[in-house]
């Protein structure tokens, strides 16, 4: 009988999200997790999409590695917390990436082999997005995407409508890195690293 096949890792992915804008300046990554936690199947805290927000951003105030909000709105590994905990995982991690080619590695295998989002922090630890889509070049998930597929709240104004039918944008790898910079804007574990959250990384905080 020969041995079982792996399944092979497709070249391109683009998650279905329902795209939701941050509802308050500061609430970039509760609406991240908002679009992240729908995706998954999860069930939303009640309310409209300034109180299911207001309760994922509260959590994450409570959560937030010893820094106040003056301090950093939210750290990585408070939003790292606040999906593992709504979504009943234990699988997310805030762990901080040595280079961009290792950021752009783990988002390749994110979102080809484990099908998850990724959250990014861009603009030198100002702003978070959620990446929904990557296109692999030839050296698959041992290199950054060639493509990704950027979901951002705060493209369409703090409490914009949905951009239907396309919420997301699509851009190469090189675009993509313009913005996507090492953290200077906070101190932590994640000064000069570049920032992501996402599955299969560990929780460090």
């Amino acid at each position: 009988m020969p041995p079982a096949t792996q399944p092979a890792t497709p070249t391109s992915v683009t998650l279905a999200v329902t795209y939701h804008s941050q509802q308050d300046p500061d609430w970039c990554d509760p609406a991240d997790l908002q679009m992240w936690l729908q995706a998954d199947g999860v069930t939303l805290p009640p309310g409209d999409d300034h109180a299911i927000q207001q309760q994922l951003w509260d959590y994450e105030v409570s959560h937030n590695d010893g820094y106040t909000v003056q301090q950093w709105d939210a750290s990585p590994y408070a939003v790292a917390v606040t999906l593992n905990h709504f979504a009943s995982r234990s699988d997310i991690g805030d762990a901080p990436q040595p280079s961009l080619e290792a950021a752009g590695i783990q988002i390749s295998r994110s979102l080809t082999v484990s099908h998850e989002p990724v959250i990014v922090m861009l603009g030198g630890g100002a702003h978070y997005v959620l990446i929904t889509g990557a296109a692999l070049g030839p050296d698959g998930t041992e290199a950054p995407p060639v493509e990704v597929t950027v979901d951002d709240p705060l493209k369409y104004g703090v409490g914009g409508t949905s951009p239907d039918p396309s919420h997301g944008t699509t851009m190469s790898w090189d675009q993509f890195a313009g913005s996507y910079t090492a953290n200077t804007n906070h101190g932590g574990i994640w000064a000069d690293k570049w920032v992501l959250i996402a599955p299969g990384i560990s929780l460090e905080g």
